[in-house]
């Protein structure tokens, strides 16, 4: 009975501590604020209100501006942690203000923003939850994340820097300490979202900015391990394409589908998951198109097609007169539904997508997005490589969990992309897997640091990746974007050396007679090109005499179909030790049953050393086409195979 009596004693008397550190913590932050005395960079540093639950852990300040714990806290279903609050300030304090949550959480931690905090008393509070050190929740992807049981959660995803307010304009937004070069947070943008998260029955919301110290490279490290984990833990993720200053209109081009962690962040929960937050403030749908017809004076066949169309991307309205929202998928059928009328009925238009009704994402980009949500690591590759990061490393950290791999990110800087790639590939191959990375785009040029992958773009923090041609710099979506669909049957295994070199072992014939064809190019060394076979597919719908696709109808026998080989060509600048000039597909087998196959093992890898050399096969060997600057030259040139003495 008196332990009963004191437990309840004890408990009041922490209920009323908490009170009181709460208002001093806000009388404090006010009168900073009222005095001007923030400091230089009108930082707000909170003292945290201690713990969210009934039965909350006794709490001191050590006298350094943050809050620390005295006493143990009290277990909450059997755990001996629970979670609590390390950061809480009023809005009306926040404006102007950046605000330090480092010295006020724990490292290594995941954490949490309050909405009904933020909805229903106008303050911003971040949850801290216990860190899980033992192992065994049934939720196995939310086991690593934390030891207490997460409420639902709603995770932002959105490009740091964006679109930006009208010159002259303003909102009320703070600042992050660690990420001043990103813009700043509106907090606008946040009462929308937290209105956007309660529609799907969220009160919390992740938002990296806000629950990842930005100063301290340990927790850093630990949150990009877990960002996969995170993404698919949650309930909703909520896309902001225009970033965090202002919302983005139907109509207005953002970055979001640019990002390197964009990929990751819709792939991991899923497309349905994906909610899509843009402004709308015409009275409807049909008005917003109208207006879209005018300005950009379509058809009238065009005009029809859309303002006939039932199909919308209201789903919900988030704010009447300001906010609306609608799925992910939702709004790649509403653009895909435009982009193809427009390439069957208007081809003049279709490729003029700054001429779209709806351009808040960028339609080549949606397509190979839309791939990569299909279980193909092939397209994963793909869509991340055209993507951009301020941080290179960012551009393989961004994709290892989507492949299924873990790298220690302790161990790279954030120039190491090639290094991290290396590896990447090295875990795959050990792992048994198929090199598709081989597919990503072998159209374009070899890179110059490793053969075997397509030239890397040129990534920047607030624009997108581009790809130099010959024909001047290009989006990197343009240029993977390729309609002509490789296929990765049979797909070569093998290892990656550190060095950068795939080893592997192939059926492969030995080209002759080739400097004769080269002598005008010095961009290469005089060693032999081998053709190796890294691909070989049954395709049943190709008509064997006209080489066409074609569809049997149903009933029909099956064709006979034929059997296709994938090329690349390689040349040797080393012992042992070649680079991929080409690569060739959809090369009928029959052709090539007379050529001198070898198997025997090769390590491709090095630097790329030019454009890609194209070739064509027949039953005699390899047809080399010579690369003009502007266009193919149509003079080929016979590369005789090697013969059998």
């Amino acid at each position: 009975m008196c332990v009963q009596v004191f437990r309840k004693l004890y408990l009041k008397l922490i209920e009323i501590f908490r009170f009181v550190i709460n208002t001093w913590a806000t009388l404090r932050i006010a009168g900073k604020n009222q005095t001007g005395t923030k400091g230089d960079n009108n930082r707000v540093q909170s003292r945290p209100a201690c713990g969210i639950n009934q039965n909350p852990s006794t709490s001191i300040a050590d006298g350094h501006g943050e809050i620390v714990l005295d006493e143990p806290l009290i277990p909450v279903n059997g755990s001996n942690t629970m979670p609590r609050t390390v950061f809480s300030v009023k809005l009306s304090n926040l404006a102007g203000g950046t605000i330090e949550l480092d010295p006020l959480a724990t490292p290594r931690h995941f954490r949490l923003l309050d909405c009904s905090a933020f909805l229903d008393s106008d303050e911003l509070r971040i949850i801290e939850y216990p860190q899980r050190t033992t192992v065994g929740s049934s939720q196995a992807f939310k086991s690593d994340i934390s030891s207490s049981p997460l409420p639902p959660f709603a995770a932002i995803s959105y490009p740091w820097r964006d679109l930006q307010h009208p010159s002259g304009t303003t909102t009320p937004s703070f600042s992050v300490s660690g990420a001043i070069h990103a813009d700043p947070i509106s907090i606008d943008i946040l009462h929308t979202a937290c209105l956007a998260a309660r529609m799907f029955s969220c009160d919390y919301i992740w938002l990296d900015r806000l629950c990842i110290l930005q100063t301290q490279k340990e927790d850093k490290n630990w949150q990009i391990k877990r960002m996969f984990r995170i993404y698919k833990a949650c309930d909703t993720c909520l896309v902001l394409p225009g970033g965090l200053v202002r919302l983005a209109g139907l109509d207005e081009p953002t970055t979001w589908i640019d990002r390197a962690w964009t990929l990751q962040e819709v792939v991991a929960p899923g497309e349905m998951k994906a909610k899509c937050i843009f402004s709308f403030t015409h009275p409807t749908y049909r008005d917003f198109l109208e207006e879209q017809c005018n300005r950009w004076m379509y058809s009238d066949r065009a005009r029809n097609f859309l303002l006939n169309r039932r199909l919308s991307p209201i789903e919900n309205i988030v704010e009447a007169g300001r906010s609306a929202l609608c799925s992910l998928d939702l709004l790649f059928n509403v653009m895909w539904g435009w982009a193809e009328w427009l390439r069957c009925f208007e081809s003049t238009l279709s490729g003029q997508h700054e001429k779209f009704p709806i351009r808040i994402m960028y339609d080549p980009a949606i397509s190979l997005l839309r791939r990569a949500l299909l279980p193909s690591h092939r397209d994963l590759w793909v869509s991340a490589y055209t993507r951009s990061s301020s941080r290179p490393v960012d551009m393989v950290f961004s994709l290892m969990d989507l492949l299924g791999v873990s790298l220690d990110v302790d161990q790279y800087t954030e120039d190491d992309r090639l290094k991290a790639t290396i590896k990447l590939i090295q875990t795959l191959m050990r792992r048994g897997e198929s090199a598709l990375w081989l597919y990503i785009a072998p159209w374009l040029r070899p890179s110059e640091e490793i053969s075997t992958l397509p030239q890397m773009p040129e990534t920047s923090e607030s624009g997108r990746a581009y790809i130099k041609t010959q024909k001047g710099r290009v989006l990197a979506f343009e240029a993977a974007a390729n309609e002509d669909t490789w296929r990765t049957d049979g797909a070569p295994k093998g290892e990656m050396t550190d060095s950068g070199y795939f080893a592997f072992w192939g059926k492969a014939a030995l080209v002759n007679d080739w400097r004769e064809t080269r002598r005008q190019s010095d961009t290469y060394d005089n060693g032999e090109i081998w053709a190796i076979i890294i691909g070989r597919l049954e395709n049943l719908n190709r008509d064997p005499e006209m080489w066409k696709l074609v569809s049997t109808p149903g009933g029909d026998p099956t064709p006979a179909g034929v059997y296709e080989l994938t090329l690349m060509l390689v040349e040797r600048h080393g012992y042992g030790l070649f680079h991929r000039v080409g690569m060739e597909h959809e090369i009928d087998e029959r052709k090539t049953v007379d050529w001198d196959w070898k198997y025997r093992e090769f390590h491709v890898g090095g630097p790329g050393r030019g454009e890609r050399v194209r070739f064509s096969v027949s039953p005699e060997g390899l047809t080399y086409k010579l690369v003009g600057t502007d266009s193919w030259d149509v003079s080929q040139v016979m590369i005789q195979r090697r013969r059998t003495a």
